[in-house]
C-alpha cells in the first residue's frame, strides 16, 4: 500500500507538471492555428487512433495483467507489438489519400504520412511503458515523461510559430516518441530480454482479441464526433467540438494519467491476491465522483469566461457545446472503472460490451436527432451516454457484487454533494461584478470554489476527507 500511494503521488505530480506544459502549448496553438486547422488535424488523428487500436492489439494490457510473465512471454509480446505496428504503418501510409479525398481535405494525407512514422516507434515505447507500469516504477516513468513532454512542446511550438500549421502537431508527436524511447533505454535493465519472437504468440493474441475489441469500441465512441461532424459540417465544426471536448477534458488530463497508470496493475494484483474488487470499485467511484462532478459544474457555469480567457474570442462557439459535454463527461466518470476491472480479471471481451452498446445508442441518436447543428449533435451524444450507463452498472453488479442499489447510493451521495457545491458556484457567479476583468473573475471563482469544496468535504465527512488529512501536515488539523 505504501508503494501504491508513492506511485500515485509521483504519477500525479509528474503527469500534472506535463499537463501544465501541454496546456500552455494548447493555449499558444489556439492563437496560432484556426478552428479549421485544428479540425483537419483532429480528423487525421481519429483515423490514426482507430488504427492504433489494432497496433497495440491489447499487448500492453496483457503485459500488465499476466500473473506469471516469463522471458518467453515477454519476447512474444514484443514480437507481436512490432509485427502489428509496422504492418499498420504501411496500411496507414497506403490509405492516406482515400481518407483525405473522402473529407475533401488534402492536408489529411500529409498528416497521415507523418503519423505513419509514429507507428514504427510506438511499439518500443509501449513495451517499456507496460513493463514499468506492471512494477509501479513511477519514478523512472516520471523522468521519461518529462523528457518526452519537453521534446513535444519545443517541436510543436517552434514549428507552429514558423508556419507549419497542423503539421507541427504531427511532427511533435514523432519527436515525443523518439525521445521517449531514448529515455527508456537509459533505464533499460541489460538482463531483460529484448529480442522479439513470435513463438508463443497465441497467449497474447487470445487476450489481445478481446482487449482490441474493447479498445476499438471505446475509440469509436470517442471518434464519432470527428467522423460525423467532419463529413456533414466540415473541419470548422470538428474544430469547435474538439475545443469544447478539450476544455472539459482538462479533468481527464489532470486525473486521467494517474488513474490509467494505477488502475489496471493494482486491480490485477488485487484479483490475483483474491481481494474483493467490489470494495475497490466502491471506494474509487466515491472519490472520483466527489472530485469530478464539482469540477464539471464549475467548468460548465464559467465556460464563457474560461474559454474567452484561455483560447480567445474565435472559440466562442464552443461555449454552449462545452456545457453539454460537461454533463455527459460527469456521468461517464461514474462508471469509468468497469473497463480496467473487467480486464484485470481476464475478461477483456466482456469489457467491450458497454462501449459497443454505447456506440450503437450514440449512432442512433445522432442520425435521428443530431444532424442539424453542432448543438443538436452534442445533445444527442449526451442523451445517448445517459442511457448507456445502464450496461456497465449491470456488469459491475454481476462480476464484482457492485450492486445497482450500492451504485445508486454512491451516485445519490455525489449528487447531494454536487447540489451544495452548485449552489455556492451559482452564488459566486451572481455576486461577482460584471465590470471586473475576466482574469480577476476567474481567479476569485477558482479560490472561492476550492475553499467551498474543502468545507463541504469536511462538513459532510465524506470518506475522501481522510485521504486529504494524510497528505497534509498533522498540525493543520490541530
Amino acid at each position: 500500500m505504501i508503494q501504491l500511494r508513492r506511485s500515485i503521488a509521483i504519477t500525479f505530480f509528474s503527469t500534472n507538471i506535463a499537463t501544465v506544459v501541454q496546456f500552455i502549448v494548447t493555449l499558444v496553438l489556439a492563437r496560432l492555428l484556426t478552428p479549421s486547422e485544428i479540425g483537419i488535424f483532429s480528423i487525421a488523428a481519429v483515423a490514426i487512433n482507430l488504427a492504433g487500436v489494432f497496433r497495440d492489439f491489447g499487448v500492453q494490457n496483457y503485459l500488465q495483467q499476466e500473473r506469471h510473465l516469463s522471458p518467453e512471454k515477454i519476447r512474444s509480446a514484443l514480437g507481436l507489438l512490432l509485427a502489428t505496428s509496422w504492418l499498420l504503418a504501411l496500411i496507414v501510409y497506403s490509405v492516406r489519400w482515400p481518407v483525405a479525398n473522402y473529407y475533401n481535405e488534402p492536408g489529411i494525407a500529409a498528416l497521415m504520412a507523418v503519423m505513419a512514422i509514429s507507428f514504427l516507434l510506438v511499439p518500443v515505447a509501449s513495451f517499456f511503458h507496460a513493463i514499468l507500469s506492471r512494477d509501479l516504477q513511477a519514478g523512472k516513468q516520471a523522468v521519461v515523461h518529462a523528457v518526452s513532454t519537453a521534446a513535444y512542446a519545443v517541436t510543436c511550438l517552434t514549428m507552429a510559430y514558423n508556419g507549419f500549421s497542423y503539421m507541427s502537431l504531427a511532427w511533435a508527436n514523432v519527436a515525443n516518441l523518439a525521445f521517449t524511447i531514448f529515455a527508456y533505454l537509459y533505464f533499460y535493465d541489460r538482463s531483460f530480454p529484448l529480442l522479439p519472437s513470435l513463438k508463443g504468440w497465441r497467449a497474447p493474441v487470445r487476450f489481445g482479441i478481446g482487449s482490441a475489441i474493447s479498445n476499438l469500441a471505446t475509440q469509436a465512441n470517442n471518434s464519432l464526433p470527428d467522423l460525423v461532424l467532419g463529413k456533414i459540417h466540415g473541419a470548422h465544426a470538428v474544430g469547435i467540438y474538439s475545443r469544447a471536448q478539450g476544455f472539459i477534458g482538462i479533468f481527464a488530463q489532470v486525473a486521467g494519467p494517474t488513474l490509467n497508470y494505477i488502475a489496471l496493475p493494482y486491480l490485477s494484483r488485487s484479483h490475483h491476491d483474491e481481494q474483493p474488487i467490489g470494495y475497490i470499485l466502491d471506494k474509487a467511484t466515491r472519490y472520483l465522483t466527489v472530485i469530478a462532478w464539482p469540477f464539471f459544474i464549475g467548468m460548465a457555469l464559467n465556460a464563457g469566461d474560461l474559454i474567452l480567457m484561455l483560447y480567445g474570442s474565435q472559440w466562442s462557439e464552443a461555449v454552449p457545446i462545452a456545457v453539454i459535454v460537461a454533463l455527459h463527461a460527469a456521468l461517464r466518470v461514474s462508471v469509468q472503472m468497469h473497463q480496467p476491472a473487467l480486464i484485470a480479471i481476464g475478461k477483456p471481451l466482456i469489457a467491450a460490451i458497454p462501449a459497443v452498446v454505447n456506440f450503437a445508442i450514440r449512432l442512433t441518436f445522432v442520425f435521428a436527432f443530431g444532424m442539424d447543428s453542432i448543438l443538436h449533435f452534442a445533445i444527442a451524444i449526451c442523451v445517448a451516454d445517459i442511457l448507456g450507463m445502464i450496461v456497465p452498472l449491470v456488469l459491475m453488479s454481476k462480476y464484482f457484487g457492485f450492486s445497482l442499489s450500492r451504485a445508486g447510493g454512491i451516485l445519490l451521495q455525489a449528487l447531494l454533494f454536487s447540489v451544495l457545491f452548485a449552489a455556492v458556484a451559482v452564488g459566486v457567479k451572481i455576486l461577482l461584478p460584471l465590470d471586473w476583468s475576466v482574469y480577476v473573475r476567474v481567479l476569485v471563482t477558482l479560490v472561492s470554489l476550492t475553499v467551498a469544496w474543502l468545507l463541504i468535504v469536511f462538513g459532510t465527512k465524506h470518506p475522501i476527507a481522510s485521504e486529504i488529512r494524510r497528505m497534509l501536515p498533522a498540525k493543520v488539523f490541530k
